[in-house]
């Protein structure tokens, strides 16, 4: 459960960055790398206690996706349009996706079979 909280703050973060305060995105790769890889780190740990796993498995994915974004930005220079779009879109699936699996605790194996 702490690890999708945590991973629910950054995503908000990801999207307040996005929206609030661009800047960061410019031109410096180290934030992007960073977030990536805790994003990435933090689903991977909330997997362990999961009741379902393709929140974190989602989550995972964005990471490496905002790790992507941040080698390939320190490469070539991306569009400013596009990185807002990508952060702003990973923030928010990171943010909801965590938020739900660290709220989902639904045992389906004390319910009757309809």
């Amino acid at each position: 459960m702490i690890p999708n909280l945590l991973n629910t703050l950054l995503g908000i973060a990801l999207v307040y960055c996005a929206i609030l305060a661009p800047g960061w995105m410019n031109g410096n790769v180290w934030p992007m790398l960073g977030s990536g890889v805790l994003v990435a780190l933090f689903a991977w740990w909330a997997r362990a206690g999961d009741k379902l796993k393709w929140f974190n498995v989602v989550n995972v994915i964005l990471g490496v996706a905002l790790i992507f974004l941040g080698l390939v930005g320190g490469a070539v220079k991306i569009p400013q349009l596009v990185m807002f779009w990508w952060v702003f879109w990973v923030g928010i699936i990171v943010a909801v996706l965590a938020f739900w699996s660290a709220l989902y605790t639904r045992d389906s194996s004390s319910e009757p079979l309809r």
